[in-house]
This record gives structure tokens, C-alpha cells and sequence, in this order.
């Protein structure tokens, strides 16, 4: 067999494996829609829950969590570069105390034609090693998401990419009950675009 079908027959096996992994572990769009606005019901039950962040007055009158449309662009695939030393640092919250996170990495992308880069944490009260949090502000914080900022839980990464899903992004306890005490999103993660995505203001402030 010739060098040139040698190198056509390779190029049909890598497309065909690729092909199968998109078919076996792809997700598409309508089942990933579905699998967002499943966890956007989850939520609304939790809300009217035992546990919920709502006084007791509130849920009596609770609906719904309000969201934006999913918009399956906003889930995004950035470069992940870790931090090296990992010093664990003290973020202020909203009642004027700190809580302790350690700084995992810098995700970087671009979104609306602008280069972004956002600092993720590990929380260290958080018992998921394989979760961290995303805390950020953007241009609809205070118009039509809290003014305080949202928040993201991204599912740690192995590779030197990390999925962000700005769908996920939901709106902190504060919000709802100003007896919570929220971490205040670092100067790091405060975004220059509207982030018109995940849940949206439940109440005017």
C-alpha cells in the first residue's frame, strides 16, 4: 500500500473514531437544553424546600427562579493555567466577614470578541476535591442579574482546558435572604460583557 493511502486510510480512522466518541460521551443540543433546564426544576424544588434560603413568608408566594433563554455559546472551553503555589487567601462576603479559598488557576477565552480571564477557586469548606468556584460580575449585574454577582461550580479538570457553563451560573443566598453571608466576586472576575446567561434577578433590590 502506497505512502498516500496509507495516509487516506488514517485520516477515515481518526474521523471514524472521532465520530464514535461524539456519538458515545457527545451530548447535543437538545438532550444538553434538556439536562439545564431539568437542573433549572431541581433548583425551583429546592427553593420551596425545608432547606431553602427563602423566609418561611416567601415560599408561601415562591413561583419560579427566573432565567435567560440557554444559549448553548455561553458554554465555553477555555485554557486552563494553574496557579503553582497555592496559598490559600481570605474573601470578603457581603456581611462583612471572609471565607477561606485557595486559588487553583486562571481560565482564559474569548467571549463577544474580547479576551477574558477569570480567577477559579477551591473552596476549602468544600468537601467535592473535584469541584471549584467560579465567582463573577458582569455588565447585567445590578440591571437584570444580582448586583452582588453569581456564581458557578465548574467541574475540576485534568487536562490544560476547563469548561465553563455560563447556563449554570446561579445567583447566591444573599439574593434571597440577606442573613447569608456571600463572597464578594474579586476584582480578578469582574467582567467588561454582558453575560446574558443562568439565572436572572428573582427580586428587585
Amino acid at each position: 500500500m502506497g505512502r498516500q493511502k496509507i495516509f487516506v486510510v488514517l485520516i477515515v480512522a481518526i474521523v471514524a473514531i472521532t465520530i464514535i466518541n461524539f456519538l458515545s460521551v457527545g451530548e447535543g443540543t437538545d438532550e444538553y437544553i434538556a439536562r439545564v433546564e431539568e437542573d433549572r426544576k431541581t433548583r425551583n424544588g429546592y427553593m420551596i424546600s425545608s432547606s431553602s434560603p427563602l423566609s418561611e413568608e416567601d415560599r408561601k408566594t415562591f413561583t419560579n427562579l427566573k432565567y435567560y433563554p440557554v444559549k448553548e455559546e455561553y458554554k465555553i472551553l477555555a485554557k486552563l493555567t494553574r496557579i503553582q503555589r497555592k496559598q490559600p487567601v481570605f474573601i470578603p462576603t457581603t456581611t462583612g466577614e471572609s471565607k477561606k479559598y485557595i486559588p487553583y488557576g486562571y481560565a482564559e477565552f474569548e467571549l463577544d470578541g474580547k479576551a477574558q480571564k477569570l480567577l477559579l477557586y477551591l473552596d476549602w469548606e468544600e468537601n467535592n476535591p473535584n469541584k471549584l468556584s467560579l465567582m463573577f460580575a458582569d455588565d447585567t449585574s445590578g440591571e437584570t442579574t444580582y448586583g452582588g454577582g453569581r456564581y458557578i461550580d465548574v467541574p475540576r479538570s485534568s487536562t490544560n482546558a476547563i469548561t465553563i457553563d455560563f447556563n449554570m451560573a446561579y445567583t447566591p443566598f444573599c439574593h434571597f435572604n440577606d442573613e447569608y453571608s456571600c463572597p464578594i466576586p474579586p476584582r480578578e472576575n469582574l467582567m467588561t460583557v454582558a453575560i446574558e446567561a443562568g439565572e436572572k434577578l428573582y427580586k428587585e433590590l
